[in-house]
C-alpha cells in the first residue's frame, strides 16, 4: 500500500529556488530566440542605434577638449654662461708744477701826515683743492716803515722791511677763497710828521704748486643686455697695471660710482677683483680708475659676468587609450597655438615634443601646429628652448575635428 512521503521544510527552500533559475533561463531564452527571428536588417538597425548613442555620448565627452593650457610667460634666451667685455686701456698720471697765479704791475703805498695811499690787488685761483704753497713775492725800490698786508680781511704780514728783495710770503690756504683781495698799507709817521712811510712795489707775483689732475682719471664704458642683467650670478673685474711699484700710490677703481677697489695694486701682473651683480645696469656701465700718486698705464681691463644656469619650462598632459585611438583614425586632430606679445620681433624656438624637435621661427602674434605624429598614448610632454628671448601669453594644446 502507497504511503505519502513527508517534506522537510528545507526540501521545499530547495525546489523554490530551483524554480526561480528555471523561470530566469526560460526569459534569457525567449529573449535570445526573439534576436535570433528578427529579420536582418531589423537587428542590425536595434543594435546600430545602440553604438551611435554610445559613440555620441563619448564624443560627447572629449569634443573640443583642451589637453593642455599653460600661461609661460616670459622666457629668456642666453647663448653664453659667461660674457667678457674689454675695456680699453688708460694711462694714468698726476703732475704737480709751480704757476704763476698772478702778477701786478709797479705801484707805491705810502702813509705822511697829510697823504695815505694803500692799494688792493684782486686774484683769482681757479682749482683751489688742488693749489698748495701759495707764495707772495716782490721786489722793493723804496722801503721805509712798517708794511702790513692782508688777506680777505686777515692779517698775513706786519713788519720792516729792510732789503730790497725780501723772501716770499707764505698766504695761508685756510684764508683763501676763490676770489681773494690783498690790501697793501704802511705804518704812519708819528713825530716825524714832515717825513713819509713808503713802500714802492715791482715784480710782484702770486705763485704756486698747482696738481694737474687732467689725467690723473680714466673713464669708460661698457654695455650690459637686458638678459645677461637679469640672469647675472656673479661679476669680476681684472686688469694688468704697468707701474713701478716704488713710485706709485693708490689706485681707486669704481664702477657706475660704487667703489671695486682702492689700494696699491701689484705692478705688472693680473689683479682681480669680484664684486656685486648689483653694481652693474641693464645698458651702459661706467668704470673709473684713479691714481692718487704716481703713473699707471692700466692694461687687458675686463669686466667677466657669470649667469645662472636657467631650466626651461616643461609641461605634461595625457592622453588615454580610446583618445589615441580616434587620434590615429583621424576622428580628430591635436593641435599646438601659442600666442606672443605683439612686439613685431622675430620669435625662435626649438619645440621638443616627446623627444622630437621642430623649430619655431615667426614673427606673427600667433603660431599653429599640428602634433599627431609627436603623440604617443599616456604621458606626453612639451619643451621650449628659447633661441631669442621668448613672451608666451599662452599655450595651448587642444582637438580638432
Amino acid at each position: 500500500m502507497y504511503k505519502p512521503i513527508k517534506t522537510k521544510k528545507g526540501d521545499q527552500t530547495v525546489t523554490q529556488a530551483s524554480g526561480a533559475t528555471a523561470f530566469i533561463a526560460l526569459m534569457v531564452g525567449l529573449i535570445v530566440l526573439y534576436f535570433i527571428f528578427l529579420p536582418p536588417d531589423e537587428r542590425a538597425k536595434i543594435l546600430d542605434e545602440e553604438e551611435d548613442e554610445e559613440e555620441q555620448s563619448n564624443d560627447e565627452v572629449i569634443e573640443d577638449k583642451i589637453l593642455l593650457l599653460e600661461y609661460p610667460g616670459r622666457i629668456d634666451y642666453l647663448k653664453e654662461k659667461t660674457y667678457e667685455h674689454d675695456i680699453s686701456s688708460f694711462y694714468l698720471y698726476k703732475t704737480t708744477n709751480a704757476k704763476e697765479i698772478h702778477s701786478a704791475n709797479p705801484f707805491i703805498v705810502r702813509n705822511g701826515l697829510f697823504d695815505e695811499k694803500k692799494k688792493e690787488i684782486k686774484f683769482t685761483i681757479d682749482d683751489l683743492e688742488n693749489t698748495d704753497n701759495i707764495l707772495l713775492s716782490f721786489s722793493l725800490r723804496e722801503y721805509r716803515g712798517i708794511l702790513s698786508i692782508m688777506l680777505n680781511g686777515k692779517e698775513v704780514f706786519e713788519s720792516e722791511i729792510s732789503t730790497s728783495n725780501p723772501q716770499p710770503i707764505r698766504l695761508d690756504k685756510k684764508y683763501l677763497d676763490e676770489d681773494n683781495i690783498l690790501e697793501f698799507s704802511v705804518s704812519g709817521v708819528g713825530i716825524r710828521f714832515w717825513s713819509t712811510n713808503v713802500y714802492s712795489f715791482s715784480d710782484l707775483k702770486i705763485v704756486a704748486d698747482v696738481t694737474d689732475i687732467s689725467r690723473q682719471e680714466g673713464q669708460n664704458t661698457f654695455f650690459i643686455s637686458e638678459n645677461e642683467k637679469l640672469n647675472m650670478e656673479k661679476a669680476r673685474l681684472r686688469f694688468i697695471p704697468d707701474c713701478t711699484q716704488d713710485e706709485v700710490g693708490k689706485l681707486e677703481v669704481m664702477i657706475n660710482y660704487n667703489q671695486i677697489s682702492s689700494n696699491v695694486p701689484d705692478c705688472k701682473t693680473v689683479n682681480m677683483y669680484s664684486f656685486s651683480p648689483a653694481y652693474l645696469d641693464s645698458g651702459d656701465n661706467q668704470i673709473i680708475f684713479k691714481t692718487g700718486d704716481g703713473s699707471y698705464r692700466v692694461e687687458q681691463i675686463r669686466v667677466d659676468t657669470f649667469l645662472k644656469e636657467i631650466t626651461y619650462p616643461t609641461y605634461y598632459f595625457e592622453i588615454n587609450e580610446s583618445l589615441y585611438k580616434k587620434i590615429q583614425d583621424k576622428t580628430y586632430d591635436v593641435r599646438l597655438s601659442l600666442e606672443f606679445v605683439d612686439d613685431k620681433r622675430s620669435k625662435t624656438m626649438d619645440i621638443n615634443i616627446n623627444d622630437r624637435m621642430s623649430r619655431i621661427d615667426t614673427k606673427e602674434s600667433k603660431y599653429y601646429k599640428n602634433i599627431d605624429r609627436e603623440l604617443k598614448q599616456g604621458n606626453n610632454f612639451i619643451k621650449i628652448h628659447p633661441l631669442s628671448m621668448l613672451d608666451i601669453v599662452e599655450m595651448k594644446v587642444e582637438l580638432k575635428e
